[in-house]
């Protein structure tokens, strides 16, 4: 149907006299044909035939419509566009279809003519299906902006805002999350309370992951990215009819640090908290989201990984073959139990069958490397649990050798 449908617009468009293209008796004809007779090795080229069989012969600059396709079959190009028997005008030279109006005034059909009619069809298709004209309007991320034009707010730093005609020096988004809160909280905390699908209130500190009090023993999450802050922020203004009050203005340094160079510093900063191991003693920061150590055996890897999302502690068996990966794996499954016990709770077991590695590991989701504010949750997750992890393991090192 998307075939018809691109035959019939092209056939149609700013013709006078509709052509009814799904009309049974019209059916798609390809110029040069699959099964050619030999006549057309006469007229051209090895070439030129070996490149419309193999490359072109499926392709819109040799097809067209024809109420004759039986007719014209495997016939050469001269025959398809003159043939009238018995006054029957079945040749392209008779057609009305306006696909057919560049074969009449051609002799011959030729990667020539080939291109020649592709880029006419293609001149007609974009005026057909054309490029949207949309007009974007670019916000200078340097200038104040109302918190509804905030698109994204990853690693970006405040230079001040400005809620309800008071501005505010503040660098860090959170505080200025925490702040507009508040304030919302003393203008009708009632409302706040009864919309718990907006923003989660409670004076359960342990319902939070990062509790931050708010007033008379409430709490809220800060514990989240930049971007749910703004979410949030958005949609409790609205609630409150308050979305022209809250003005942002980021910082000119908002180019900070890469994800790179965000990495390198959260290694950096981690790998002197690594105490009763040795593991990564000998290991530098790097720019990669993991970092990997030899467990005493090729193949055998210990790799911490950091990401948006997680933090994780990995137990990779990464040999060169893929069965015998899967087997050291089952060894290990077998002494599940063991290993879980020794490591002090459940781990992640991923056999992976259609990777060659195997791995086992220990996580800590909902935190994100790119929140600042993580980062003494993610670090204290693997200098706690490193330890453990390799101890964990050490004996079934012994035993997969």
């Amino acid at each position: 149907k998307n075939r018809s449908y691109m035959f019939e617009l092209l056939e149609n468009f700013k013709n006078r006299e509709y052509v009814d293209t799904s009309d049974e008796r019209i059916t798609v004809e390809h110029i040069f044909p699959q099964t050619p007779n030999d006549d057309w090795h006469s007229f051209l080229s090895t070439e030129d035939v070996n490149l419309l069989k193999d490359k072109y012969l499926n392709t819109i600059g040799n097809l067209t419509l024809s109420g004759n396709n039986g007719a014209l079959s495997n016939k050469s190009f001269k025959s398809k566009k003159t043939m009238n028997n018995n006054g029957g005008e079945q040749g392209y030279e008779y057609s009305r279809l306006w696909l057919n109006d560049y074969l009449k005034g051609i002799e011959n059909w030729s990667i020539h003519e080939y291109k020649q009619r592709t880029k006419i069809i293609y001149k007609r298709f974009l005026n057909i299906w054309k490029y949207p004209e949309v007009e974007i309007n670019i916000v200078d991320e340097n200038s104040e902006q109302n918190i509804f034009d905030v698109e994204s707010a990853t690693h970006k730093k405040l230079d001040y805002f400005v809620f309800e005609n008071t501005r505010i020096d503040e660098p860090a988004l959170v505080n200025m999350y925490f702040y507009v809160i508040t304030k919302l909280f003393k203008k009708n905390a009632q409302l706040l309370l009864t919309n718990q699908d907006l923003i989660k209130i409670s004076k359960i500190k342990s319902d939070f992951r990062a509790p931050q009090g708010l007033i008379n023993g409430y709490f809220i999450e800060v514990g989240i990215d930049n971007n749910n802050k703004i979410r949030i922020l958005k949609r409790l203004l609205t609630l409150f009819e308050l979305e022209d009050e809250l003005i942002v203005k980021f910082s000119l340094d908002n180019e900070s640090e890469s994800r790179f160079e965000i990495r390198k510093e959260f290694w950096k900063q981690l790998l002197p908290k690594l105490n009763n191991t040795s593991l990564f003693s000998n290991v530098n920061p790097s720019k990669d989201h993991w970092l990997g150590t030899g467990a005493g055996f090729s193949g055998i890897y210990y790799v911490l990984k950091i990401t948006r999302t997680y933090v994780s502690i990995d137990f990779e068996i990464s040999r060169a073959s893929k069965q015998e990966n899967k087997n050291m794996y089952n060894t290990i499954f077998e002494s599940k139990s063991d290993v879980e016990s020794r490591y002090g709770s459940a781990l992640i077991w991923e056999k992976l069958p259609n990777n060659k590695m195997s791995r086992i590991k220990t996580e800590l989701k909902d935190v994100n490397l790119y929140e600042k504010e993580d980062w003494i949750k993610m670090s204290n997750f693997l200098a706690l649990n490193l330890p453990k992890f390799e101890n964990a393991f050490k004996p079934m090192i012994d035993i997969i050798k």
